[in-house]
């Protein structure tokens, strides 16, 4: 399943950066939940809600940004990125996304501060 999830993972964010968020959005589950490093007003519940928050990066530039892809078994792929080459010094210099998938769809999406902590994550998830 790994490599299905990160041909996925690649395929939904191509969509994003060319800013076809038709494809994107039938990447993702209905109830798609998809959490920042804190709990709090940057937490997405739903498809409508992660779709707002894509359509806004997207406007403020950061579909331009590099991205590093992490095939990390089973159904779940790591995107690393760097908001701060976009953004500037307010945003963090790295990111690193936890995305989990589930009959070919988006499931789960958790941020990291850091590629290490998403993958200590994915370890401790893992047994």
């Amino acid at each position: 399943m790994s490599s299905v999830s990160l041909a996925l993972a690649e395929q939904g964010l191509a969509a994003w950066r060319k800013g076809d968020f038709k494809t994107l959005e039938r990447l993702l589950d209905l109830a798609v939940e998809w959490h920042w490093f804190e709990p709090g007003e940057w937490d997405c519940h739903g498809r409508e809600d992660v779709m707002r928050t894509l359509r806004e990066r997207h406007a403020e530039g950061f579909a331009a940004g590099a991205l590093e892809f992490r095939d990390v078994g089973g159904d779940t792929v790591i995107v690393v990125s760097h908001p701060s080459q976009i953004g500037g010094p307010e945003w963090p210099a790295e990111t690193a996304t936890v995305m989990r998938f589930r009959n070919e769809k988006v499931v789960s999406m958790q941020d990291y501060r850091t590629e290490r902590e998403a993958l200590a994550a994915v370890a401790a998830s893992a047994g």
